[in-house]
């Protein structure tokens, strides 16, 4: 087996027919490992219709997951996708390509649909293919990440990411991810400063509409960059909280 893609899931009806479909651009021998965490709609029907193998397991948090998941792939190659996302055309032929290269791994540009249209800010780089026996998940509760020993290169061709179902969907998911970061920095024994309080909100808002360029998508641009500066706000406002004691 060439290639495993490795994929959690919970609840995941509307988005993984989409995953599954481009999965089928990729030119070489792969197999899908689904680790599910307890779907109570369609989602396991639809991960067997596509012939992948399906398992059910406790949710223990993104970085147990993702290692249990690896454990269950037997192909050279790994590639982590996550149940919204898909493959393009363009980066299944690259993918062709690197897994025959002199890397171990790969980063990969991701670009999201946001309220209905493909985002022209800078996409996201994320190192998500890679030799199964040189990946490492490093990561505690929220934004696991992967290492790679050894070389890594890039390729051209994009994930594509529908990340949020509305904007409500994107604000509670936020919040979501908020928790879990002040949680992990709370038993990491950081602080709160007032720099924190006062400046993460305008410097994040600026990082996303200025030096990534949201300002080319206009008014979808600017409500992204304000909400995704809440979310930076979010954590450290949740972490003086918790430090304090309050519920």
């Amino acid at each position: 087996m060439k290639l495993s893609v490795l994929v959690l899931t919970k609840d995941e009806e509307e988005n993984l027919p989409r995953l599954l479909e481009s999965l089928k651009l990729l030119p070489v021998e792969y197999e899908v490992v689904v680790v599910d965490s307890g779907s109570t709609d369609g989602t396991p029907e639809i991960a067997r219709r596509y012939g992948a193998k399906f398992v059910v397991r406790e949710w223990r948090g993104y970085v147990e997951q993702r290692r249990y998941a690896l454990t269950l792939a037997r192909g050279e190659w790994v590639l982590f996708m996550d149940a919204d996302e898909w493959i393009t055309p363009a980066l299944a032929g690259e993918i062709a390509g690197a897994l025959d290269g002199g890397y171990d791994g790969y980063v990969i540009p991701r670009r999201n649909v946001y309220l209905g249209k493909l985002q022209r800010m800078k996409p996201t780089a994320l190192l998500r293919l890679a030799r199964k026996g040189k990946v490492r998940i490093r990561g505690r509760y929220v934004h696991e990440y992967l290492e790679v020993e050894g070389r890594v290169g890039r390729l051209k061709g994009y994930i594509g990411h529908r990340p949020y179902r509305s904007l409500l969907h994107h604000w509670s998911k936020n919040t979501h991810y908020a928790t879990l970061s002040a949680r992990e920095k709370l038993e990491a024994g950081r602080g709160v400063s007032w720099a924190d309080l006062l400046l993460r909100f305008p410097l994040m808002f600026l990082r996303y509409y200025i030096l990534q360029w949201a300002f080319l998508d206009g008014k979808r641009g600017l409500i992204y960059s304000l909400s995704q500066a809440w979310y930076h706000f979010q954590k450290y406002a949740l972490l003086y909280e918790a430090r304090r004691g309050h519920p």
